[in-house]
């Protein structure tokens, strides 16, 4: 949650940026956004489920989105703003106050703690390069970039305007990174993928040449592994999202706009289709496709292609959604179902 703002706005200003109608004072000064229930003075919040109507009026003037529909009591504290949707109208004001206040923040700064290799370039306007931050030779930081403490960057590494680094982060040598990208802390990107072959003597190591590849508008979370694939690339797609604790495999391929929840498992060759949306501890076997737009429930185990587009599947392994409800109805009758037989066969 952005716990204050770079500048406080007035009320009207918002209901502008929202295309909204105020109902209330139209200049009352917003400077933080809360949560409906902290009731906190001069923030923005919204309105967005009927168990939480009663938060909105409490002892202090602050700003609501709600939904038209909604007919405020006379004589509140509260201002309200009334739009077609509170979430995206209250997203819309978010983004745009942590913006300014990023903009506020930002210059061009190179702590002295840094170290940059030979050959290394980095945009001359508004890149922000924190303490103990090692990048390696030859690499090209783009404008506006965010490289916060304690990250550790290879050589040959391209990042794109815009991104940002959270510390902790380790981006291995080779990797490419696009524009408005946000990378979180201890995220590990472009080590070596699980490439084994065994022999007489157990394993020996197989090299990997491959590049990571991350493209425009990709967000990363806390302690994801992407690996490098061997021959091939590994590609994160644009606009992709991936949550905490995420394995991406040697030579994945994550499509556009593919959302990605905490602890699954994507193995090395596999390819999920654009827009497609994996639940929490999915495990993708190696050297399949998903198809675009599909839905693959929480901790579900895709072992084969899924080749229709726009289906939601479940289970482990996965089956169609509606068929693994069926199935799974008749899974816990079972015991009742095996007892009745046992009857039968004793008569």
């Amino acid at each position: 949650m952005i716990d204050s703002l770079a500048h406080s706005h007035s009320s009207s200003d918002i209901c502008e940026l929202v295309s909204g109608t105020l109902i209330g004072d139209p200049y009352l000064s917003v400077s933080s956004v809360a949560s409906i229930e902290s009731d906190r003075p001069n923030s923005i919040t919204y309105f967005g489920h009927a168990k939480y109507e009663p938060f909105i009026y409490g002892d202090h003037a602050r700003a609501i989105l709600v939904p038209h529909a909604y007919e405020p009591i006379q004589g509140s504290k509260v201002t309200f703003i009334k739009v077609d949707n509170v979430q995206d109208a209250f997203t819309k004001v978010a983004l745009s106050m942590f913006n300014e206040q990023q903009m506020s923040k930002q210059s061009h700064i190179l702590k002295s703690t840094a170290i940059l290799g030979a050959g290394t370039f980095v945009a001359k306007d508004e890149v922000s390069i924190g303490d103990y931050v090692i990048i390696g030779a030859s690499c090209k930081i783009g404008s506006g970039v965010i490289i916060e403490d304690q990250v550790y960057i290879g050589d040959d590494v391209i990042i794109g305007a815009r991104t940002r680094v959270y510390p902790g982060v380790r981006i291995m040598n080779g990797v490419e990174i696009g524009a408005d990208c946000i990378i979180y802390p201890n995220a590990v990107i472009g080590a070596d993928g699980f490439g084994h072959r065994s022999s007489a003597d157990g394993y020996t190591k197989v090299p990997h040449f491959g590049k990571v590849i991350i493209e425009d508008k990709v967000e990363i979370g806390s302690n994801v592994c992407i690996d490098r694939g061997a021959l091939t690339d590994t590609i994160i797609r644009t606009g992709a999202k991936l949550d905490n604790l995420i394995h991406i495999a040697h030579g994945a391929d994550i499509g556009a706009h593919v959302a990605i929840a905490a602890q699954s498992g994507i193995s090395g060759s596999s390819k999920i289709g654009a827009g497609s949306r994996l639940g929490g501890q999915v495990g993708v076997v190696g050297h399949i496709s998903i198809a675009p737009n599909s839905s693959i429930q929480a901790q579900s185990g895709v072992a084969g292609d899924i080749k229709e587009p726009g289906k939601k599947w479940y289970g482990y392994p996965s089956i169609p959604y509606f068929r693994y409800l069926r199935s799974f109805a008749i899974f816990k009758r079972l015991p009742e179902l095996l007892e009745r037989i046992r009857n039968l066969e004793k008569r």
